[in-house]
């Protein structure tokens, strides 16, 4: 399949590279609002004559706030879409860009890479035959940095129109690992705070909130991007009636801690976050054309982003 680039910065680069090679499909095209200069792919900055050049699937990598727009667009004109995460600012807007999808026989999906990782492969294993037992509580701490010269890279980021909040643009990827594991969860209780980040920023940069899964269980869920000076890490403590598990680095893409009745070890292969954006683009291609593949539906971007909604309606 041919694809389109929607949107050229840090993670649209990231998209590329990981298709290298791809025996499923190549990037044919990109748009951004600055011409690219590209050794081999035409660029363009006008939107429309882009979506109207030989493409197949359209990747959007534009900010969080155009989400929808650029969705729909491309799929009224035709194309197959994968929309980076968060796959919209809201709810209401992710059933939009669905019904767009519905309406115009196209297929849409959402970038939740990290589930294609071997440890988030090997803990859905886990779950699936309930080796944990019953999910007594769940603990989430994701400690990064964003400083002052990430916000000045854009005009968007830190502006709660088009950025969102914290949640959605660093974290909803662990949002998205609950609720992909365990299923949905009720919020409780959140409490947010801006440390360190003042005008930078028009929302917290800290947060914690409590939840009880719909399953059984409960958890907590910490998050800042006040670390000083470098991301520290993200991790997760399982504590269930068969056994214990912690995972953690930056990407909770190391088996820290394992304790399980059943005796299982994990035996992983090293994370590889091009290759779990390749496979995104491998099991979208696939669903696509008709195989029953572990795509990552709309319908779960659209979920991510209600629980995240659900845990900013604690704002004061």
């Amino acid at each position: 399949m041919k694809i389109g680039l929607l949107g050229y910065g840090n993670i649209a680069k990231k998209h590329e590279a990981a298709l290298t090679n791809a025996d499923f499909g190549e990037i044919a095209a990109i748009y951004d609002l600055e011409l690219v200069e590209h050794n081999k792919l035409p660029s363009y900055t006008d939107l429309e004559k882009f979506l109207s050049s030989d493409l197949d699937l359209i990747s959007i990598c534009s900010p969080n706030g155009l989400h929808k727009t650029h969705s729909i667009k491309a799929l009224e004109r035709g194309h197959h879409v994968i929309c980076e995460k968060p796959f919209a600012l809201s709810s209401v807007d992710c059933k939009e860009m669905i019904a767009a999808a519905d309406r115009h026989g196209k297929e849409i999906f959402c970038t939740m890479q990290n589930r294609f990782s071997p440890v988030s492969q090997w803990l859905k294993k886990l779950v699936n035959e309930e080796a944990l037992g019953e999910i007594y509580l769940i603990n989430i701490a994701c400690y990064w940095n964003r400083n002052k010269a990430y916000y000045q890279q854009s005009d968007w980021r830190g502006k709660k129109a088009a950025d969102g909040g914290t949640l959605f643009t660093q974290f909803s990827h662990y949002v998205d690992t609950i609720y992909w594991l365990f299923g949905s969860m009720n919020i409780l209780n959140a409490h947010f705070k801006n440390f360190d980040h003042g005008e930078m920023i028009e929302f917290e940069d800290t947060g914690i909130f409590n939840f009880t899964l719909n399953q059984g269980g409960m958890g907590t869920f910490s998050y800042t991007t006040s670390c000083y000076e470098k991301n520290f890490e993200s991790s997760m403590t399982i504590i269930g009636s068969k056994g214990t598990i912690k995972v953690a680095g930056q990407y909770m893409d190391r088996v820290v801690y394992s304790n399980l009745e059943a005796g299982t070890t994990a035996e992983l292969d090293d994370n590889n976050n091009l290759s779990n954006i390749r496979k995104v683009y491998e099991t979208s291609i696939g669903r696509i054309k008709g195989m029953n593949t572990n795509a990552c539906s709309a319908q779960d971007g659209q979920a991510v982003v209600e629980l995240i909604e659900n845990v900013y309606s604690f704002r004061r």
